[in-house]
Formats: structure tokens, sequence, C-alpha cells
């Protein structure tokens, strides 16, 4: 039963517009560009149930489901089809998966109006339609062996991938059909299953569609692509950001066995060989002459200079309620903190790559691509082609955290130009783990000031916030929809929420002019934004002498899904128990990307300046659990990368140059590090909300609460490294 066949004319758009592309007569591309609401609602307007796009049952009783998003590592490709085959009724060892092709018409993220994954909405955008698509195939089968069997639909029931005549005693499988049902009207009237009857959704454990291809290696990630006569290419890019290249002699390298050729491009000089290594040899080889004139010279010391001056000059306002700053002094007493935050790389653990191979007609695109439709555009626009000439072909990736995100699709353009430059052959473009830390769209560095101010009771009763750092979108055709009165949402991002009810509020935001390309980075405002609400909640609740917890609670009796989280990390931590002399402990909460989350940390003073993470326990409401195990997999590697970049994590700059290389100086946590974690799920029907970011911000913060309730320390500037803390094992 292909559903490909079926013709559907009633799609609706999604009250949201991302991204739209028109050509003009000369061949070139308007942009239009918007960006989906942050706030809580996460609704969509419905689309008529379409199982011809996203699944084809075929005859011999296999389930084909299309894959609309990006798998990097995070198990989309199983949530996304067990939501499918769980309303189709399908046999889960019979369903196998695809990724769609580049097609916005047919696979848009309703989330963000392109087809693309990120802010968490893999599961969130695709649960109505695949549900309606699996439901919809499911009572077309029905129908289909009703009328063959002459008898009524409501005599017949499914169960993996069989359809059941009782009081005849016949069977048939699903494969056999599928044609017979392909040729039935969609149902406009969809019913789904009762939950209470789901043996996917929401169990414990189903077993991972790409398992065994990633335990044995026969999965495809973009660096294992190999096509016929394909040849490697790498990129001698600035080592400056917004430096030029001056000159280049290339005769030492085109002397080295296995080099093809050196081709100069907009982005850089490019080396052509017959595998990575010689292409890798061949650059290093080059004399190349740069022009710094127009090129970033400052170190990271300066930038954080630029920033605090920036940070005390007025700016435009985030979020204003009462009178939080006008006679601020007159309170009783007056608290303040400064925070700073540095520059943060994605380093996926797959370096970045893309594979260009031109056509007759086109091109292919073969890579991890996370942004269909501005990828397919961009080779498009470098090739001076149509986007539908370019067929995207989009390939397992070893994680993003955002990076593969990239308005710019920088690395998807060098190979694009690489390739059109070179002719020849499919060129794969290569870049080094030295190239991923060197190239820049980093979590940009971000300074914070809070005042905040107590009456005579002790009680808070001001809270003035201001923030400095580097706009994402300033500059891209993302600024119109994203920056609203000279704020860039993704700066504000848990720093002007206000989500304690303050009366007396306010918060600003300031953006500095950047060299250094920044993009969002997993979980984006609220990595930094989060840390200092949380970790100021949690001075201002000592300095009431009151709980942590306790204090929390009083302060978010308007929030009933965060705080039954924080009330359930209190429960599942024990936090009412006396801890033993030398351990601590801290909690932080906050809700975003429609979910709701708390951590609390335990540590342990081994000798000064050096503890031991003795457990995390964290708590999420993120709505309906489709797959509570990938769930629990996404928490714990969030974790892990949570506390990579509190503890360790930062890109710093001397003159101008980027000083990290790889991972000995941009360390991950190893596993001999990682504390034990627990990780509790609540029960919920309401729809499925994001996982993978919203559990990243409050990790720094509870851990930094925690190691102030055994050393009396508050830490301000991040990693904790810098500020004398080492994490033993």
């Amino acid at each position: 039963m292909d559903f490909n066949h079926l013709k559907n004319d009633g799609m609706n758009g999604s009250r949201r517009s991302f991204l739209k592309a028109s050509v003009t007569a000369g061949g070139g591309f308007l942009l239009s560009v918007s960006f989906p609401s942050m706030s809580q609602d996460r609704g969509l307007v419905e689309s008529p149930p379409q199982p011809h796009v996203f699944l084809t049952i075929k005859p011999d009783n296999t389930v084909l489901v299309k894959i609309k998003h990006l798998d990097m590592g995070q198990g989309t490709v199983t949530g996304l089809a067990s939501i499918v085959a769980e309303e189709l009724d399908a046999d889960w060892d019979l369903v196998r998966y695809e990724y769609a092709p580049a097609d916005i018409t047919k696979f848009k993220n309703g989330l963000l109006g392109v087809q693309g994954t990120g802010v968490s909405t893999s599961i969130a955008n695709s649960w109505s339609e695949l549900r309606q698509a699996g439901a919809a195939a499911r009572q077309m089968l029905i129908q289909a062996a009703a009328e063959h069997w002459k008898v009524s639909p409501e005599e017949i029931t499914t169960e993996a991938n069989r359809l059941h005549h009782k009081a005849s005693s016949r069977s048939v499988s699903y494969g056999a059909m599928a044609k017979k049902a392909s040729e039935l009207p969609v149902p406009q009237r969809i019913v789904f299953k009762n939950s209470s009857s789901y043996r996917l959704i929401g169990q414990p454990s189903i077993r991972k569609l790409d398992n065994l291809e990633k335990t044995t290696g026969k999965e495809i990630f973009g660096l294992d692509l190999k096509l016929p006569g394909m040849v490697y290419a790498t990129l001698a890019r600035p080592p400056k950001f917004g430096a030029k290249l001056h000159s280049f002699d290339a005769s030492k390298a085109l002397a080295l066995p296995g080099v093809l050729e050196v081709v100069q491009t907009k982005f850089g000089v490019a080396v052509v060989a017959t595998h990575t290594w010689a292409a890798m040899k061949g650059r290093d080889a080059l004399v190349i002459a740069w022009d710094f004139s127009e090129a970033e010279q400052r170190s990271t010391d300066q930038m954080l200079k630029d920033l605090k001056v920036l940070l005390a000059q007025p700016a435009p306002v985030a979020k204003q309620s009462g009178n939080a700053i006008d006679g601020l002094e007159e309170y009783f007493s007056v608290r303040s903190a400064e925070y700073s935050f540095p520059f943060l790389a994605h380093a996926p653990m797959e370096p970045l790559n893309a594979t260009v191979e031109l056509t007759g007609t086109g091109a292919n695109l073969y890579t991890g691509c996370q942004f269909q439709t501005v990828d397919q555009m961009a080779v498009a626009q470098e090739l001076g082609l149509q986007p539908a000439q370019i067929k995207v072909i989009t390939l397992m990736a070893g994680g993003s955290f955002g990076r593969r995100a990239n308005p710019a699709s920088d690395y998807i353009r060098q190979a694009a130009v690489v390739a059109k430059a070179y002719g020849k052959a499919p060129v794969q473009l290569v870049w080094s783990r030295s190239d991923d830390l060197h190239g820049g769209y980093y979590r940009s560095m971000f300074v914070h000031q809070v005042r905040t101010a107590t009456n005579r009771d002790g009680e808070v009763v001001a809270w003035d916030h201001k923030v400095a750092g580097h706009s994402i979108a300033e500059g891209t055709g993302f600024a119109k929809f994203l920056v609203k009165n000279g704020i860039d949402h993704t700066s504000q991002e848990g720093s002007f929420e206000n989500k304690y009810g303050l009366a007396n509020f306010k918060c600003t935001v300031s953006a500095a002019p950047k060299k250094v390309p920044v993009l969002w980075w997993r979980s984006v405002g609220h990595t930094h934004g989060v840390y200092v609400t949380e970790t100021m909640a949690d001075e201002l609740a000592h300095s009431e002498k009151s709980d942590p917890l306790a204090w929390r609670l009083g302060r978010l009796k308007h929030n009933e899904r965060l705080s039954r989280v924080i009330q359930e990390a209190g429960k599942r931590s024990n936090w009412a128990r006396q801890l033993p002399l030398k351990f601590g402990r801290g909690i932080a909460a906050h809700s975003c990307y429609g979910s709701h989350i708390a951590h609390v940390v335990e540590v342990q003073r081994v000798q000064a300046g050096k503890l031991k993470i003795s457990r995390v326990v964290c708590v999420i409401d993120c709505g309906i659990a489709v797959n509570p195990d990938i769930i629990k997999a996404q928490v714990e590697g969030g974790i892990a990368f949570a506390l990579s970049a509190a503890l360790f994590q930062k890109i710093t700059f001397k003159e101008g140059m980027v000083q990290q290389d790889n991972f000995h100086q941009y360390p991950i946590l190893s596993m001999k590090d990682m504390p034990p974690v627990e990780v509790h799920i609540l029960d919920s029907q309401l729809p499925p909300t994001g996982v993978g970011e919203p559990v990243v911000p409050t990790v720094a913060p509870a851990l930094a609460n925690a190691i102030f309730s055994v050393t009396g320390q508050r830490i301000r500037s991040l990693p904790f490294a810098d500020v004398g803390i080492e994490l033993v094992a």
C-alpha cells in the first residue's frame, strides 16, 4: 500500500511562516524569514490526514515511515516511527524508516515553517500529523478488508500488521490489502486509539530502529559516504574572523602525493585530493598571506571588558513591571551581582562535512541535514540553480547541538562552491576538529548584572536585570522577526520571564557589535539566563533564611506544572533529609520549549577546591512520554553536555585567534567522571513537548547552588575551573 500514490489537495499551511523563497526573473532568491513563538503554546493548525506522505505499506507487509526530521543521536527516527506504528497497529518488527526528501510542501516543520529540525520540535511538531497518518491508514485498511470480505468495518479488528474478522475466523496481512486500501479516499474523520491500549507509545522499552546498523557499523553518516569517483577537500579559511585572502602559493601542496588540485574560492583556499589525509597535508603545505586589516584583533579579556562597558549603558527594555530601578536604593537592602559566560563551541562528535555531486540536471547534496529547506536553497544559490534542482539526501549525523542548523549554511555553501570549481567528480568537504573549534558560530559570550532589593522584613521586592552579548539574528534574514525593539529574543531567554512573579521587575538587553559569528547552542539563551536567575534565586532564598525549594514553590503558584516538577524533585531526592558533613545539594528549575524541568545535584567536598558530584536527580514534565527510554537517554546526555560546559569548556581568543584546537583543550566529561543520574518522567496526557534542549539550562545552576551549600562560595563566572573548582571522580 503506497500512500504516496494518493493525492491530497487540502493541505493547510502553518499559522507561522518561517522562510519563503521565490525566484526573481534574474534567478536570485528573495527570502522572507520568521520564527516560531517561544511561548509555552506549542499548538499547531491541524492539517488533513496525510498517510500518503508519511508511510508506505509494501506487499511483503513491511511498513516504511518517512522521517522529515534529522536524527543526530537523539532517537528521532524511533520516536517518530513509533507514533505512526502505534496508530497503525503495526508490528514493530516490520517497521522500517527512511529520511524524507527536501520538500517543504510535504515535510514542513509546522513549528518552524521550513523543513528542519530544532528548538526541540521534532516530536512536538509531528505528534498530530503522524498520529493522523497512522490512524487514517489503519481505517483505510479496515475499509478495504470490509469491502473484500463484504462485512461491516465495525466487525474488523487489527493487530500487528494483520486484519481480523473474528466471526468468520478470517485474517489477512496489511501487505495483501495495501493496494486496495490505497485506492480508497483518505478519511477526514479520524478515530485515534485510546491511550490505555498503547503498545508502543509510553512503553518502557522498544527496540530502536537504528540499533543494529549503528552497532554493526552499517549506518551511513556523512563521513561514511563514498560515491564512485568521489574526491575529498579541505579548506584553508582565514585564521581570524573578518580577515581576507591576500595571496597564496600552492606549489608545495601540488607536489604532494594524492593532491589533485588547489582552488581559490570566496571562502578560502581549497585543496582537493584523493583522500582526506592528502587534502589536509596539502592544506598544511600551502603558503598563504592573509589581510588582517578588517579582522577581529581582540583577546578574550578585552572582549569581556567591552561587554561590561556596554552593560553599563542605557539599553532597550525586554520586560518591565512595577518600579524595579528608580529609587532602588530606597529599599532596606540592595544586593548586586555580575556574571560572565564564555564563548562555547558545539563540537559535535562527527566533524562537519558535506558532499556535493553535480548531475546533468542539477546537484545532489549528501549530509546530516538539519535545515533541509535552507541548505537546499543555499546550494542552489551557489550553483546558480533552482531549489527544485537540488536533491537533498539526509544522512545520520553524529551530533549537532545547533551547529548544523545554520542560517548561513556555511560549510554546505563551501562544499557547493568547491564542487563547482573542481567540476570533475563529487566532492566531500571535511572539517577537522581544529577547523570545527576555529570555525565560528559559537554560543555568544554574555555578561549579566542583577540588582535585587529587599524590604525590612527580608522579602525580595525588586529585581533589575541587565544582559549584554551578541545577537544571533542581527545581520541575518532572521532579524526582521527575531529582533523586536532592538532586542534579539534569543538573548533574553531565561532572563526576562520574571517567573517568580516579582511586582517590581525590569530586564534590559544590549547587543554588542560582532565579528565573531554566533549561533544558537543547545537551549540558546536559557544557557546563561537561567544560570543567573536560578543562582540568584538561591541566593535570595538564603538571604530570606528560606529553604531554596520552598522559596521557589512559594513564588510559583501561577505555574502549576513547574511547581509539581519541583515538588517531585524534592520527593525523589529526599530533599528533607539531613545531609552528612561535607555534603551539599542545590536545586534549579525552569520552563522552556513547552516542558518543565528541575534538577537536584548533590556534591561532596573531598578537599579544598575539589568536589565530587555524588548524585543528579532530574524530574521532567514533557507531556506524554512517547518513548521513555529515549527521553531518559536524552536527559542523561544533556546532563553530561551541561556539566562539561559548566566545569571546563570555553572558547578563548588571543589577538583575534581562537586558542582551542581539540578536545584536550575543550574537554567533554568522561565516563569515569559522570555522576549517578536518576531521571523521573511525570505522567501526562498532554501533547508531547521538548526534551533535548530544556534539560540543559538547570544543570549548571543546580550544581553551583550545591557547591555554595557546602563551601559558601558563589560562582558567577563560568567555567567553574576558572574559579578554582575541580571535579574528581
